[in-house]
């Protein structure tokens, strides 16, 4: 995992190639069943946020993300690859830094707000602040969990 500020440069051409493909089939299946088996790799992904950054956090860096407004609603963009962002204005990318953190990460620090997932594309998917918090917390058990077995082994 990565937070630091970085250019598309640094991204692979096939970055989340597999999670996007699996992402345009769970928008096409209405029963959601293949969402929910979906959402645990989407938590253990990186994706890319949008806003405006200085430093990194690991040097205590501050910065604020770019907040969108959804059928009139405050909600956080995110996104599965760099490309997606081409659906902001040009005169707003240009302003905007971008990061890459792990999605399960991002969904634990928003503390239950609303967000979407490459917003205006055939890869988008709305998460509620109900959603977010608890995909939040499945996450922090799963990688709780993760690091116990992976201790007692």
């Amino acid at each position: 995992m990565s937070d630091k500020i970085f250019t598309t440069d640094d991204i692979p051409e096939d970055f989340n190639k597999n999670l996007e493909e699996k992402i345009l089939r769970a928008n096409e299946d209405k029963t959601l069943v293949k969402w929910n088996k979906l959402l645990p790799e989407l938590m253990m992904s990186d994706i890319f946020l949008a806003g405006l950054f200085q430093g990194n956090n690991e040097s205590g860096g501050q910065g604020s993300l770019l907040i969108m407004q959804h059928e009139g609603k405050n909600i956080i963009p995110f996104f599965s690859h760099p490309d997606r962002m081409s659906v902001l204005p040009e005169e707003q990318l240009s302003k905007l830094n971008m990061i890459r953190m792990r999605a399960g990460d991002f969904f634990y620090s928003i503390k239950g707000m609303a967000t979407i997932l490459n917003p205006s594309s055939d890869y988008t998917r709305v998460f509620s602040g109900f959603d977010t918090k608890v995909l939040a917390m499945e996450f922090r058990q799963t990688v709780s969990e993760n690091t116990d077995n992976t201790d007692k082994k």
